[in-house]
């Protein structure tokens, strides 16, 4: 009765029309192509697509001969000439080694935020914790093209995509060149932008089908709850934080949870990015015991969310609730009407942090010696190098903050970005991620499985939820939120890829 009462009112039917007008427009249809040939096939059968094939080719031929060597046991060949032990051979320990594949390597990527917090946690790991993720990286594009080769099938997945990338990369190394007043820093700082960008290329190729792609964003979920219940406790036992976490004058806050990440902000940016894959996982699960379990892993991450008391992550979700209720289903936008009235009501400090972000008193405060002092201190440096700025890692972020003497965070990676590449690495910044927002809209409106198209809606909800909270913050600063960010983006990219592969297909 509330659906049909929604479609009968003035504001239903206004809303209809303008769906049905965005479907049919110039806009949608740069966006996605038309269904005749859309901007995946444009790109696939683009010279470009076709030069690259070519080289690729060339490239993999030996690889390829010496895959082939070793799969027909030819003589010389290192692996046909082990001899492995018949009990060791037939022994379960055996058997697990032989079945991982580089698609496996997806796991510890995406169990990034409890393997990162595990390694740190000791003094005997410490060197680990600082370079695994890099080393796991290194080791997923060792592995890849030697899986390809023994089983004989060297492919490689071509999204919308990876031709931005790569001109973005390019972008950046050519500033890197002609703008490094300290060369090691600069490194460090490009660094940031780059390395991350790579576990975009892994994950649109090491996805293999649907099952597994299920799985991983399932094990996501269970982290996002895990990490939740542990922001719960942590607000429930009053954990102590830092006294510039609060203003003096802000009232009804008594502490701001942060789990095992070590910042509230960070915490917030992660649920932000899981919270909508995992509503997409509740409205598309099929039994009533999947739909509870959902629900179950959601309240914790809805919960901890809130304690962050971090105002840029709350407009943020709801921002990214308001495209995926739009794209996706209207009455999400109905449960965060919902939410955005009642939260404040059950939990005063919610509209302390609001009304004190909206009054004078915070303006002041801001513009003396907090974000907006920042964003002027950024503007002031993009006035004195306005094309290809000071330099990477020298201003705004963690690189400057460990090398460069006074430097601050200026709490908005876009800033930043310019501040450090000028108005040429900003531009080339933003229209790498409205291309990739592009690039997961486009297979959003390709797929036809309701699984997949409800995950694809809530990966472009969380991708944009990060994108908007990095007006606020240094998001993209943090190695764990960038390998989520362009693993889930890549995600994104080859769904319509996988529809009909329910299983591991055949070697």
């Amino acid at each position: 009765m509330l659906s049909q009462a929604w479609q009968e009112s003035m504001t239903g039917r206004f809303a209809a029309a303008l769906a049905r007008s965005g479907r049919h427009s110039a806009f949608l249809r740069w966006v996605a192509g038309t269904a005749r040939y859309s901007r995946q096939d444009a790109v696939r059968n683009s010279l470009t697509a076709k030069l690259l094939a070519i080289i690729a080719g060339f490239l993999a031929l030996p690889l390829q001969r010496a895959g082939e060597a070793i799969r027909r046991g030819l003589p010389g060949s290192f692996l046909s000439n082990i001899k492995i032990h018949p009990a060791l051979g037939g022994s379960i320990v055996w058997r697990n080694l032989a079945g991982i594949r580089a698609e496996s390597l997806l796991w510890p990527a995406f169990s990034y935020i409890i393997v990162d917090y595990v390694l740190r946690r000791s003094p005997a790991t410490a060197f680990w914790a600082g370079n695994w993720d890099e080393l796991l990286l290194v080791l997923t594009f060792l592995a890849w093209p030697v899986q390809m080769a023994l089983r004989g099938k060297l492919t490689y997945r071509l999204t919308p995509l990876d031709l931005p990338i790569l001109l973005y990369i390019a972008v950046a190394l050519f500033l890197f060149l002609v703008r490094s007043p300290q060369p090691d820093i600069a490194v460090e700082g490009l660094r940031v932008y780059i390395e991350y960008i790579f576990w975009y290329f892994a994950a649109s190729n090491l996805l293999l089908h649907k099952r597994q792609v299920r799985a991983l964003v399932n094990w996501l979920v269970i982290l996002g709850a895990l990490v939740g219940l542990h922001g719960v406790y942590q607000y429930i036992i009053g954990v102590q934080i830092p006294s510039t976490w609060l203003d003096a004058t802000e009232s009804g806050v008594r502490t701001r949870v942060f789990s095992i990440v070590g910042s509230p902000n960070v915490l917030g940016s992660f649920l932000v990015l899981v919270i909508p894959v995992t509503v997409s996982q509740f409205l598309t699960a099929r039994g009533k015991l999947q739909k509870y379990l959902y629900l179950l892993c959601l309240a914790p991450m809805a919960m901890s969310l809130i304690f962050t008391y971090s105002r840029g992550a709350w407009l943020a979700l709801a921002c990214a609730f308001v495209v995926y209720g739009l794209i996706f289903n209207w009455r999400i936008l109905l449960a965060l009407a919902a939410a955005a009235y009642a939260a404040p009501k059950l939990l005063p400090g919610i509209s302390s942090r609001i009304g004190y972000m909206l009054s004078p008193a915070y303006l002041l405060s801001s513009a003396r010696a907090g974000r907006l002092a920042r964003w002027n201190m950024a503007m002031n440096k993009i006035m004195n190098y306005p094309l290809t700025g000071e330099g990477f890692g020298r201003f705004g972020g963690a690189v400057a903050a460990r090398h460069i003497p006074g430097s601050v965070y200026v709490d908005n990676f876009y800033l930043k970005t310019a501040a450090e590449s000028g108005l040429i690495g900003l531009a080339a910044l933003v229209l790498l991620f409205l291309g990739g927002l592009r690039c997961a809209l486009n297979s959003y409106r390709r797929l036809t499985d309701p699984y997949l198209k409800g995950l694809a809606g809530g990966l472009i909800a969380g991708l944009l939820g990060v994108l908007l909270h990095n007006v606020v913050e240094n998001i993209f600063e943090v190695p764990m939120m960038s390998t989520y960010f362009w693993l889930l983006l890549g995600m994104a990219a080859v769904l319509p890829c996988l529809e009909g592969q329910e299983s591991p297909p055949l070697d």
